[in-house]
């Protein structure tokens, strides 16, 4: 397999989330309201890689619950289409390789069920992060720690 075949297996994939941060994501993720209480992001899969990039940095790695209790996502591929975003994520999580059991090095010389396990770890790696800093912003905004301001986001990431 190259390295594009990898990529676009993975680009296919729909992570998925936890049907209890479902509250979380209408408030911080603009499904087409015209007001909400706080700063939002726009389309959900953008607060869904803030929340990966707040878990991964704040280490708040947590599983998601069984599959009846999450809901599945919009593919990766389908993120900010046309945008090198997806990209920049991925890099993000291959500098992370000991932690989703894979190397570069090894990818030509995989067969497709070890194929298939990298791809699932990153799928679970990217996942868990996401649900830990989903986690932390319900916390935040439940116990009324977050103040409405044009750096909301960049205060919760510090």
């Amino acid at each position: 397999m190259t390295a594009q075949e990898f990529r676009n297996a993975i680009l296919l994939k729909r992570p998925r989330y936890a049907k209890s941060k479902i509250p979380v994501i209408e408030a911080f993720a603009n499904k087409g309201q015209s007001k909400s209480e706080y700063s939002q992001f726009g389309p959900i899969y953008e607060l869904y890689i803030y929340a990966f990039r707040l878990g991964l940095k704040k280490g708040l790695k947590l599983p998601l619950p069984p599959r009846n209790s999450t809901q599945d996502f919009i593919e990766i591929g389908k993120w900010k289409r046309d945008s090198s975003l997806v990209d920049f994520l991925l890099m993000i999580i291959f500098s992370h390789c000991d932690d989703i059991g894979f190397n570069w090095n090894e990818l030509e010389d995989m067969d497709e069920k070890e194929l298939n396990q990298v791809v699932g770890n990153i799928i679970d790696f990217i996942e868990s992060y996401a649900n830990g800093g989903l986690q932390y912003i319900q916390e935040e905004w439940e116990n009324d720690n977050l103040i409405n301001s044009s750096y909301l986001f960049v205060d919760l990431y510090k």
